[in-house]
């Protein structure tokens, strides 16, 4: 009777532990150093792999974002990929809801983005549509924008996945702080810039067996680029766990998470 019970609480626990992880959200809070100093600090939210399905639960969850979103009042949003978690013929019913659904973030501050590799897979008007909807695709471009009379130059590489890492530099006149967005993080391994690096894409495994690497993630990047906040000489990266799931609808060890970050 007590081995019965005992096995029933224990499935009770994990059941519990793979829905908070794949259905719950986690808010991670990140702080950074400029390399100079800052009048005030700057707010950044970096959103990544929503994977939104024609399902409302999805969507339910897309509101808890923009309103954890909204409470921490970034000054710039930034958007990793792969947005859509449908197919070919899914994705084209459900892209004007998806572009809807993210619609309250782009009120909140200026949004920029890239593309993930289902994004590639699906849909060859992304960049267009994310634009029109006041998410500005910076992928292959870097450009300088001002924030509380600072400037940060920001830079979108491809997705290395789908083979559209294509390496560039800043800008020659850069002179601020410098963020790289990118979807696959091998392209922050394979990247010779400095400055800070966010990306998404693996899922920090999304299933994961506790001391143990993730079993499988869908990158060649190295073991230290594969999840959360790294750096060497050079560099400081963090790449997100994401919202979303891919191929198995669950998480285990690598709970869905939006990230706010403060640079000081």
């Amino acid at each position: 009777m007590i081995t019965k019970t005992l096995s029933g609480v224990v499935i009770a626990v994990c059941a519990w532990f793979i829905y908070e992880h794949t259905y719950g959200l986690k808010v991670n809070k990140h702080t950074f150093k400029a390399p100079n100093e800052l009048n005030e600090p700057i707010r950044i939210a970096f959103i990544s792999d929503l994977h939104l399905k024609d399902q409302d639960s999805d969507f339910h969850r897309l509101d808890q974002i923009i309103d954890a979103t909204k409470e921490f009042n970034p000054d710039i949003i930034l958007h990793g990929g792969d947005y859509t978690g449908e197919d070919d013929n899914g994705t084209r019913l459900l892209k004007p809801r998806i572009l809807k659904g993210i619609e309250p973030l782009t009120i909140l501050a200026a949004n920029y983005g890239i593309l993930g590799n289902h994004e590639w897979w699906t849909d060859t008007t992304w960049g267009q549509s994310l634009t029109e909807n006041g998410i500005e695709l910076i992928e292959g471009n870097s450009k300088s924008i001002f924030i509380k009379d600072t400037e940060v130059c920001l830079r979108g590489l491809g997705d290395a996945f789908t083979g559209n890492y294509i390496p560039f530099g800043f800008h020659d006149d850069c002179d601020g702080i410098r963020i790289t967005l990118t979807h696959d993080p091998l392209a922050i391994q394979q990247d010779d810039e400095s400055g800070l690096y966010l990306a998404g894409h693996t899922h920090c495994g999304q299933l994961n067996i506790p001391f143990m690497d993730p079993v499988w993630s869908p990158t060649n990047a190295s073991i230290e680029f594969l999840c959360g906040v790294g750096f060497n000489q050079d560099k400081v990266w963090l790449v997100s766990s994401g919202v979303g799931t891919s191929i198995v609808p669950l998480r285990w060890g690598a709970p869905a998470s939006i990230e706010l970050i403060t640079i000081r």
